[in-house]
């Protein structure tokens, strides 16, 4: 347990809450940019290829199967994107959530350390009586 605190003791809490709005933002620029970054890649199919020397049917497979595989790494950059952007959304309802606790931690320690006032009073008050 006393590592956890101190884990959390270490942690510079100031900056991850003023860091947090700037990773959501850039995690939805990455996730906009790999949106639009698969437009061009349909058109590619009808541009003409090859100077005759080559096998034409094999450079037309090739060039298939090096779309398809464009296609393929696009819409996995894509996912990614999208998971990024969950998990920055997240990593920011979490560090909300610790910010809340943080503040209610306080509050319980004063409310604490005045009971503990209350209750010497209270035994020096009997102790006198």
């Amino acid at each position: 347990m006393a590592i956890w605190i101190t884990a959390l003791k270490i942690i510079p809490w100031g900056s991850v809450l003023e860091s947090a709005p700037h990773i959501v933002k850039a995690a939805k620029q990455v996730f906009s940019a790999a949106k639009s970054d698969s437009s061009g890649f349909a058109d590619a199919s009808s541009s003409p290829v090859g100077d005759g020397s080559v096998n034409p049917d094999k450079l037309d497979k090739r060039v298939r199967l090096l779309e398809a595989k464009i296609i393929e790494l696009s819409n996995e950059q894509r996912a990614s994107a999208e998971l990024i952007k969950s998990l920055a959304e997240q990593n920011a309802l979490v560090v909300e959530a610790i910010e809340v606790f943080r503040i209610r931690v306080k509050i319980l320690l004063i409310a604490c350390i005045s009971l503990v006032g209350v209750l010497a009073g209270v035994v020096f008050w009997l102790a006198t009586k």
